[in-house]
């Protein structure tokens, strides 16, 4: 898990890496955060293993917090049902395709940086 901060002013959440999901996916509570963010027109389904939710996408710039070095602003699509009981994930799909990252499993370490 890493923390991020959703928009410039906003709180750091702690977010699942999921490097197989398709988007950005927050809990409702997180996409308050999100007001700075644009709004894709169109409702969405998204299937999970939780089951298929409808919600819509957002475009916008995330915040990845560095323990270590320097934090990392990327723009990210995100994914937002009002219903989503999971936790905060970031994606493949319209975030972790926009950088470089490695993850160290022995360590528990997630490093990132531009392309």
């Amino acid at each position: 898990m890493i923390r991020i901060a959703p928009s410039p002013s906003g709180r750091p959440v702690l977010t699942v890496v999921d490097t197989a999901a398709s988007w950005c996916v927050f809990k409702p509570d997180v996409a308050a955060l999100l007001d700075q963010f644009d709004r894709l027109p169109d409702l969405v389904a998204l299937s999970t293993r939780l089951g298929v939710f409808r919600g819509r996408l957002y475009r916008g710039f995330i915040t990845l917090m560095a323990d270590e070095g320097e934090p990392l602003e990327v723009q990210a699509t995100v994914f937002v049902a009002p219903d989503w009981p999971g936790p905060n994930f970031l994606g493949y799909q319209g975030l972790l395709q926009r950088i470089r990252f490695a993850v160290d499993p022995e360590s528990n370490r997630f490093y990132f940086g531009r392309l």
